[in-house]
């Protein structure tokens, strides 16, 4: 996963689309680079309005906390919606490769993120950003 979004597929990758099914709230306290964030079943309908161009692969991969609930029911439900979209062009899919990222968010975050904390004044504020050691994975969250 880390290898997708750092962008080392990008040849034989037209777009990767990361798909984060948590909450909004959970979405702003801090996501995977270039994530979207897709919570109900209205927004992946969106997403399957959407055009693919390209000769390269398209790939969607889905997740919330843990990838045990969210994740994966928004994930059969974009599998269902697409499938019934091309039922007349069966095995035809608009995104013929979908996965689900393993462990979800905390997973993930628990395996790339680095803390530094950096005093910002002689008041004691201390400003927390999480990176990724090789390159940046998450959106930067500033306290």
């Amino acid at each position: 996963m880390a290898d997708v979004v750092c962008g080392r597929y990008n040849d034989v990758l037209s777009d990767v689309t990361v798909v984060d099914c948590r909450y909004p709230y959970e979405f702003e306290g801090g996501h995977i680079k270039s994530a979207v964030n897709l919570f109900t079943k209205d927004d992946v309908n969106k997403l399957l309005q959407q055009s693919v161009n390209g000769d390269k692969r398209h790939v969607l991969i889905f997740h919330c906390e843990f990838s045990s609930e969210r994740g994966p029911n928004m994930y059969r439900f974009l599998r269902s919606q697409d499938r019934e979209l091309h039922k007349d062009q069966y095995p035809a899919l608009l995104f013929p490769e979908v996965y689900l990222l393993h462990g979800g968010y905390k997973a993930f975050y628990n395996k790339f993120k680095v803390v530094s904390m950096v005093a910002v004044s002689l008041t004691c504020t201390f400003r927390i950003t999480y990176t990724c050691k090789c390159l940046n994975l998450f959106r930067r969250i500033h306290f």
